[in-house]
């Protein structure tokens, strides 16, 4: 019998207690939908949204409409209960990468969660479904590589995450399947890369 959690059972078990984490940084947050170009108007598709943390930087830079998606019913119970009065901001309970075409958004944000989908190239066929051309997306860690390799690697069972490379050699990926990459950050502090699609 195999007893290795999914990727949603991992973080069913930890929603309850996930907007409690010190990890959460709101000026972070703030930094992370400018390097995303949110603004006014913008239509957000927050990929392993978790409880929504992301939303209000979003709806402060002015989002006309976020999606916010993870695969985690219990972190989507939760975001839904705290943006329930927000009529931009809608949840949905899936896995990213069985994303249909039906709606396009021009800002796709992976915030805190890039090492836990486990099949990459999956997932940037999945964003280029749905990301407009000459949209943006983002990848972005509120904390450096080395940091979060470490607690993963103490804190979160192997078949629940991989290893973050710098960020020049993951968004090589992204650059071989349509991407332009104009944003780079490997510090301690924040992990960040993202560009526009080509389309």
């Amino acid at each position: 019998m195999n007893s290795q959690p999914t990727v949603a059972q991992y973080f069913d078990a930890k929603a309850a207690t996930w907007d409690d984490m010190p990890c959460h940084d709101d000026a972070k947050h703030v930094a992370v939908a400018v390097l995303a170009g949110v603004e006014q108007g913008s239509h957000v598709l927050d990929l392993g949204c978790g409880t929504g943390i992301m939303a209000p930087a979003y709806l402060a830079a002015g989002a006309a409409r976020i999606l916010g998606v993870d695969v985690a019913p219990g972190m989507i119970e939760r975001a839904r209960r705290k943006f329930a009065n927000e009529q931009r901001v809608d949840f949905a309970c899936c896995d990213a990468i069985d994303l249909e075409a039906g709606e396009t958004f021009d800002r796709v944000v992976i915030y805190n969660a890039y090492p836990h989908f486990m099949d990459k190239a999956a997932l940037i066929t999945a964003v280029t479904r749905v990301l407009a051309p000459q949209g943006r997306f983002l990848v972005a860690h509120g904390a450096g590589r080395d940091i979060i390799n470490q607690h993963h690697h103490g804190a979160v069972p192997h078949c629940v995450t991989s290893d973050l490379d710098s960020a020049k050699a993951e968004s090589r990926l992204w650059m071989r399947n349509g991407f332009d990459i104009d944003v780079i950050i490997d510090t301690p502090d924040i992990y960040a890369f993202g560009g526009v699609y080509l389309g």
